[in-house]
């Protein structure tokens, strides 16, 4: 004979507690994306043959930037406009080649200087636009002054494309950065000055 087999009842109530309990095991969490720090500080000294003259500043750089492309790696760091149209105050910017380029990109870097730029490995400039027409920008570069210092990349994230370092330079035999010379002037008599950089940057963007 058979025997019959007894299937308890589930009630509504217990399906839909384990219906809910099976739910929340397959649920994962959303992952928290940490926006970057994006912040870089920058000191610069200016020292003349009268000490009286010297100067120098600190600033917050407005929203750094670098740029990733496949053949090389530019870092740009400015500081913002005293007034909404004007052009940026001060910038500093690096070029690293390719061909120079550690592996993960972490490392320090040489700056290129005269006389001879191609014995250095990263190229980095300041300059100092100018508001007014009928002047020349203030640039100085390792391929037309002088420098020393370097550029160390402390670290590298690859995945959120994101780059952290400090960097120094000093520029020599350079001309007044704060004086302009007027276009087609046969002279150059602006003071002699030497110019000292230094800064860090944390997580920048690589876009």
């Amino acid at each position: 004979m058979l025997k019959s087999v007894r299937i308890p009842f589930l009630s509504g109530v217990t399906l839909l507690v384990l219906t809910t309990a099976c739910q929340k095991d397959t649920e994962m969490p959303e992952p928290t994306v940490t926006p970057p720090v994006q912040e870089a500080n920058v000191s610069l000294t200016y020292t003349y043959p009268t000490a009286s003259a010297n100067r120098g500043q600190t600033f917050l750089a407005q929203e750094p930037t670098g740029k990733l492309a496949s053949d090389k790696l530019t870092l740009a760091f400015e500081k913002a406009p005293r007034a909404v149209g004007m052009l940026t105050e001060e910038r500093i910017g690096f070029v690293l080649p390719r061909s120079k380029q550690k592996s993960g990109l972490v490392g320090s870097y040489t700056l290129a200087s005269q006389p001879d730029p191609g014995q250095g490995e990263v190229v980095a400039t300041y300059e100092r636009p100018t508001f007014n027409t009928g002047v020349y920008l203030n640039q100085y570069s390792g391929n037309s002054h002088p420098m020393e210092g370097s550029l160390v990349i402390t670290k590298y994230d690859a995945a959120r494309q994101l780059i952290s370092g400090s960097f120094t330079f000093t520029v020599k035999q350079a001309k007044d950065p704060y004086t302009y010379l007027a276009i087609g002037s046969s002279s150059d008599g602006r003071s002699s000055c030497e110019i000292k950089g230094y800064g860090t940057f944390e997580e920048i963007p690589l876009l």
